[in-house]
């Protein structure tokens, strides 16, 4: 087996829609939202590799549509391109500008991502026809690139400290080189004669004459139209001085290569016998390239020399800006050939390889002065995750073998980087390792700042009629019978506010909340009951119902329910945390869960418990709206450094509204706070508040934590608290409401607003934000309900005015889900919902709000 490029669910529907009109709105989507990700710095690896993945395959399908042979007789909808110049060109503009942002300190993949991304969208550009670029634009990439590069401090130069930011960067270091390369073909604004432009697209015409044989309407056969590739590249190996030349034309064929095997990925779930015949043009294809890669590296002596790179790079970057770079080099050149091996190594089995690579690049690690190509060569032996582990071991014996002066100090370092090399490639499989000193998580914690009092300064908040009255309602629960009476822990609302959930230990009920008075059997939309286990937590989006169940081993259920009763279908398999040899039973504490577009997220905090040592961590899940698919995301909270979850464990969990964060309670009473990718991922280390509880509080203290934001668009948190008998020790254990900062940073006190005006009340439960940030719902145990205006105070953030008690309550309780209060909008009109495990609704209307 072989890691073959990961085709995203978002891929799959840019390539294989068969209706025109559907494709067409997917795909402005789609774009749309890796733009937004990319503009609002909310993108990760797989945003990059989606981005990379689409590229590729909208220059195949460009490559295409230019050769009008190629369509003849074949339906054009098998590559239909949508990226028009204008759109690639935004792409470049936002990519080049989040290159110089630094993602972690140590983490360097999503560098190495953009960078590689950015080298896409140029080619795609100069497959386009573009030839000059507008001069402000230009000017921009040139500065751009300069900058980024400047940011990676001379690497490979720097290796004191070997580890998987050595090698990652010396990626980058490559990858912007021949993205200075193809920049400097265009000009500013004024056509440019490119030679070598004209040569790549040559050839990938010949790439696409590939594609067209697998899609039934190109040669006979796929080896006459090999010859003619080979024909193609002649002159390059002929005159291999023209190394940009022939480097280009390598890189653009295996970018060819590897967008039309994700393509046929893509189809495996559509068309069987479109799959097969594709993927065994790719890695024909494949093949033919490595073939030709390795007969260089055969011949070629340099790679038994030192010829690293200039470790004057900012030198490099000024010729740049003034005069365009110098030539690409041999040492980038050679390392370059081995890239394309690399990648190619990612969709073919190693059993496709020519027969003498292994001994080849084994001998180029044993002999090679220069780290980075031991480096790649070892990555390429490495690729394949099956026998990644066997190779940890063997690359170093064989290498040891074949070498008899090899001394102990270079059998040492050797065993290092093939470390190193078998932890980055697990790293980017998301397979999950035991951290080590050299391995960084994904987001290092950065220096801690501090938020800017000037920076929250918030205009007058919008106003609300807020009165005392409110509107009561009773769904009618079943109840069992009178010797085995159901007894209702949980409820909890939809964000809409049109369903209710309602957990018992053995039953489940989902209720469409009433308008009048009372409900009947037939608002129930769902039912589900359990013998051998018990229901722990539940919580609703819009259209789905996650489950947590308790038994022998605790588990996620996941229901896509209908608006007619009693229709709801399980989404996939149970998902069960049991106890494996790796890892000890993991127990699942809370979840929450978020709708987005075409996309369900749902977050479980847990932990598991293995000799006195609480290990906890937060679970993430992915599944389409249309319930077809349900994965598992690897998002990696627990991996920043410091640990945000040592010696600590989650007991509520709660996304923002628009998805973009995630906020959890710990038990140690810590709020933290991550900023989300697109995808769900944690871009960076939390933003923490951490306040002194009575220590034998920890099961109470702060109860929950809410994220909202403001009409100026600027995010605050929402936390309530159960105060200790000693509060008046701890500051008064507050509930109150703070700023949120993107990243771990300090609140000042003028800006962090306890909500001193509950002074009389009993312990807040739960709380809730009107969408505009100007009211706030508080739930106390009692039953009680309290809202509370808020106003933006001179010296920044947001305090509270006194509170406004309704006039009706619902039962009391101890605790109550995050999701028991809600704002929403019903019929127009802003209305506040609350709800308990007894059945009682209640409604507030605000009159003077439409719900934003």
């Amino acid at each position: 087996m072989v890691r073959s490029p990961r085709v995203s669910s978002a891929f799959a529907q840019w390539t294989t829609a068969s209706d025109d009109a559907v494709l067409s709105t997917t795909r402005r989507a789609i774009v749309t939202e890796l733009q937004t990700a990319i503009q609002d710095h909310q993108f990760d690896s797989e945003t990059l590799e989606d981005i990379i993945l689409i590229l590729q395959h909208e220059c195949l399908c460009w490559q295409y549509k230019n050769d009008g042979n190629l369509l003849a007789g074949q339906d054009a909808g098998a590559f239909r391109n949508t990226l028009e110049p204008s759109r690639t060109n935004q792409l470049v503009v936002q990519l080049s500008s989040c290159l110089v942002r630094a993602i972690g300190p140590s983490s360097h993949y999503e560098r190495e991502l953009q960078s590689k991304a950015l080298l896409s969208a140029l080619a795609l550009l100069h497959a386009q026809g573009v030839r000059s670029l507008q001069t402000t634009f230009h000017d921009n990439l040139r500065a751009e690139l300069a900058a980024r590069f400047q940011d990676l401090q001379g690497v490979p130069g720097q290796r004191a400290v070997f580890s998987m930011e050595t090698v990652r960067k010396s990626q980058c270091g490559y990858y912007l080189c021949l993205g200075a390369e193809y920049a400097k073909h265009f000009s500013r604004a004024e056509p440019v004669v490119v030679s070598v432009v004209s040569s790549v697209v040559s050839l990938l015409i010949v790439g696409a004459s590939i594609t067209s044989t697998a899609m039934g309407t190109g040669p006979p056969n796929v080896q006459s139209t090999l010859k003619g590739l080979e024909k193609a590249l002649k002159p390059f190996w002929i005159s291999p001085n023209q190394l940009f030349k022939a480097l280009c034309t390598l890189q653009e064929l295996t970018r060819i290569t590897i967008a039309l095997h994700a393509y046929g990925e893509a189809m495996a779930h559509v068309d069987k016998m479109a799959h097969a015949k594709i993927q065994q043009c790719s890695d024909k294809l494949g093949v033919v390239i490595i073939d030709k890669i390795l007969s260089i590296l055969k011949s070629d002596q340099g790679f038994q020399n030192d010829v690293g790179p200039k470790s004057i790079y900012l030198e490099y970057f000024v010729a740049f800006a003034n005069r365009g770079p110098n030539d690409l080099g041999r040492y980038y050149y050679q390392y370059g050939l081995l890239d394309c091996v690399s990648q190619l190594s990612g969709i073919l089995s190693s059993e496709k390889f020519p027969l003498d690579l292994s001994s080849t690049l084994l001998k180029i690690i044993a002999t090679s002065q220069e780290a980075t190509y031991r480096w790649k060569c070892t990555e390429i032996l490495m690729r394949d995750p099956d026998t990644r582990g066997t190779q940890l071991r063997t690359i170093p014996e064989a290498v040891a073998k074949g070498n008899s002066n090899m001394t102990l100090q270079a059998k040492s370092q050797l065993q290092a980087e093939v470390k190193v090399i078998y932890e980055l490639l697990n790293e980017e499989d998301g397979i999950m390792l035991t951290p080590t000193a050299s391995i960084a998580g994904p987001q290092d914690a950065a220096a801690e700042g501090k938020l800017s009092p000037s920076e929250w300064i918030e205009s007058a908040q919008p106003t609300s009629t807020i009165t005392s009255q409110a509107q009561k309602y009773s769904i009618s629960l079943p109840q069992g019978p009178i010797f085995a009476r159901v007894k209702y822990h949980k409820a909890g609302l939809s964000p809409d506010g049109s369903y209710a959930y309602f957990a018992g230990v053995k039953d489940l009920y989902v209720y469409r909340v009433p308008t009048g008075v009372s409900t009947s059997s037939n608002d129930i939309v769902l039912h589900r009951s359990t013998t051998k286990s018990e229901y722990r937590e539940a919580v609703l989006s819009n259209l789905f119902l996650a489950v947590l169940k308790e038994g022998h081993a605790d588990s996620l259920e996941v229901y896509k329910y209908g608006t007619r009763a009693q229709t709801y279908s399980l989404v996939d398999n149970t998902v069960t945390f049991e106890a494996t040899s790796k890892e000890p039973r993991w127990r699942a504490d809370c979840l929450a869960i978020h709708e987005a577009r075409d996309r369900v997220w749902v977050a479980i905090g847990g932990r598991s418990s293995q000799c006195e040592t609480i290990s906890s961590t937060i679970k993430m899940y992915r599944i389409d709206t249309d319930g077809k698919n349900f994965s598992k995301q690897d998002a990696y909270f627990h991996r920043s450094r410091p640990n945000p979850f040592a010696s600590d464990y989650i007991k509520a969990i709660q996304f923002a509204p628009d998805g973009r964060r995630l906020v959890c309670v710990t038990n140690n009473n810590r709020i933290l706070v991550w900023l989300l990718s697109n995808n769900a991922r944690p871009i960076q280390a939390p933003f923490q508040i951490a306040k002194n509880y009575m220590p034998e509080m920890n099961a109470r203290g702060a109860t929950s934590a809410t994220l909202f934001q403001t009409v100026s668009l600027k995010p605050y948190v929402l936390c309530t608290t159960s105060p200790s008998r000693e509060r008046s020790k701890n500051n008064g254990e507050w509930s109150f409401v703070s700023p949120v900062g993107a990243g771990p940073a300090k609140v000042p006190s003028q800006l962090d607003h306890n909500l001193w005006r509950l002074r009389r009340a009993r312990a807040i439960i739960a709380g809730a934000a009107s969408p505009d940030g100007s009211v706030i719902a508080l739930l106390e145990e009692t039953g009680k309900i309290l809202l509370m205006p808020l106003e933006a105070p001179e010296g920044g953030g947001l305090s509270s005015l006194d509170p406004i008690t309704l006039d009706v309550s619902l039962k009391s309780q101890r605790t109550a889900s995050p999701t028991a209060l809600r704002f929403c909008k019903v019929g127009g009109q802003l209305c506040l919902i609350a709800v308990d495990p007894a059945g009682t609704v209640i409604r507030v209307p605000f009159p003077n709000q439409t719900g934003g």
